[in-house]
């Protein structure tokens, strides 16, 4: 057994034991499903970190591991963790069977981590259905909630049409090439591009093209993104841990190493695509936001104005920014989904802004910390969340950079947008801090159903804080 099927091994021996515990229901034994899989995850991220190399490669090629590509894996499988933690007490909650939704979740992170590893075409598709068929679910998961059973739909529907573009994608790249290995269609397209040879090039345009609008479609970017509100609003906050966390990490690396490798021969095109996507993002999210009272809207396009900046670290060809940006992106994410299960009742969760209305008396330390979040989602120093977009303002800046003046617009443009989210995330603040709580304060905001809420809180807290205050960014 080499390295990389033995960091996969516990994902795949904890999938085949909570398979096994799931066919026992109404059992104790199916309350360990949450250890089980918290083990899992956790011996995956060890062994990756001690056994997988940068530069090694793996089944001939079809593993290749690249530092960031490794850092990105670790990530998705720490976010899964702690969405998983999350999941303790809430599951049952809104009547979903612990194990069944565990053991989906541990595929998905089984074709995360190869997705961020992927060193082939072929390792590449399988990762990335990996990825999508859990997704979709995840988000109809709760088959009695008509709102879930919509998302799941919508999700499904919109996502095959995009798994189609994203094989064509792959079919055409192969078509150009004749090669399946990544380093190998990077090199034969820059010869392409070289000796001027016209039919491969168009070739390899047209997989761009497939591919492109299916990854902006997974990411939630504009003008990609019309699904994204419908399935944070149907979804539970469990599923939605993962889909937007730890998915959008994976989603984004892959993106991100197709653009900077086999693509790089067409940068001249898929470089104005990613400033198009960003500018949109960063207006129509914003603008947009500002019309929501639903919370789990508001943060879907929280979600698009957040894509647009990941894009532009793309388009500077920075892995440190983005890498950074994803770490910071993930951790915030998943701080607000906490925050917002530990507010709902031990019945419900809470829906609308208007739910919060004197928060800040009742459960005040809640409060503050799902503040001190939303601050990181505006960009507000000494947040981790303005560390990222500083830091991805500062590389657009140097020197070195040399961008012309429409990314520089662009970069400019989603600066100042930004300022925009203060008033959508204040009237979350206002909601909190400066409104009466409402006559049955006693039904909305009760203590928490556990000490995972809690203590994902405080990890994510923590890690906006240290992020804002002790990193540099690299390079």
């Amino acid at each position: 057994m080499n390295d990389f099927a033995l960091s996969q091994a516990p994902l795949i021996v904890g999938f085949a034991v909570l398979m096994f515990l799931a066919s026992f229901r109404h059992s104790r034994k199916e309350n360990a499903s949450a250890s089980i899989a918290l083990v899992a995850l956790g011996l995956t991220a060890w062994l990756m970190w001690v056994k997988l190399p940068p530069g090694a490669e793996y089944f001939g090629g079809a593993i290749r591991v690249t530092l960031a590509g490794k850092l990105l894996a670790w990530l998705c499988l720490a976010f899964t963790a702690m969405a998983m933690l999350l999941s303790e007490g809430y599951l049952e909650k809104v009547r979903i069977h612990p194990a069944d939704w565990r053991m989906v979740v541990l595929a998905m992170g089984l074709g995360m981590t190869s997705l961020c590893l992927a060193g082939d075409l072929a390792t590449l598709f399988v990762a990335y259905e990996l990825v999508s068929i859990p997704s979709y679910v995840l988000a109809g998961f709760n088959h009695r909630d008509p709102r879930s059973n919509e998302a799941g739909m919508k999700y499904l529907l919109l996502g095959v049409f995009t798994s189609v573009l994203f094989l064509l994608g792959i079919s055409f790249l192969y078509g150009a090439t004749g090669e399946i290995d990544l380093i190998a269609i990077r090199d034969s397209l820059l010869r392409a591009a070289e000796n001027g040879a016209v039919a491969d090039l168009t070739l390899a345009k047209l997989s761009l093209a497939f591919i492109l609008g299916a990854l902006l479609f997974k990411v939630g970017a504009a003008p990609f993104h019309a699904w994204i509100p419908d399935v944070y609003q149907g979804s539970n906050m469990a599923s939605l841990g993962i889909i937007s966390s730890p998915v959008k990490v994976a989603v984004f690396g892959m993106m991100a190493m197709l653009l900077w490798g086999p693509y790089l021969a067409l940068a001249e095109i898929w470089k104005p695509a990613l400033l198009i996507a960003a500018l949109a993002s960063a207006v129509l999210g914003n603008l947009q936001a500002m019309l929501q009272t639903n919370l789990k809207r508001l943060i879907a396009y929280s979600a698009v104005v957040n894509a647009g900046f990941i894009l532009l670290c793309i388009f500077l060809d920075s892995v440190p920014a983005t890498v950074f940006y994803l770490g910071v992106y993930g951790i915030t994410t998943l701080g607000a989904w906490a925050a917002l299960m530990a507010m709902g009742t031990r019945n419900a969760d809470v829906d609308e802004i208007a739910d919060l209305a004197g928060m800040g008396k009742r459960r005040k330390w809640l409060a503050l910390g799902f503040t001190v979040i939303l601050l990181s989602y505006a960009g507000i120093p000494p947040t981790a969340g303005f560390a990222a977009k500083f830091g991805m303002a500062l590389e657009a800046l140097k020197p070195e950079a040399a961008l012309p003046r429409t990314a520089l617009f662009v970069v400019s443009v989603s600066v100042i947008a930004g300022l925009v989210s203060f008033y959508y995330y204040f009237q979350i603040v206002r909601a909190m801090w400066l409104q009466a709580p409402p006559r049955n304060a006693g039904e909305v905001g009760c203590p928490g159903q556990g000490w995972n809420y809690a203590l994902a809180l405080v990890l994510s807290l923590a890690g906006i804080i240290a992020l804002g205050l002790l990193m540099r960014l690299p390079g």
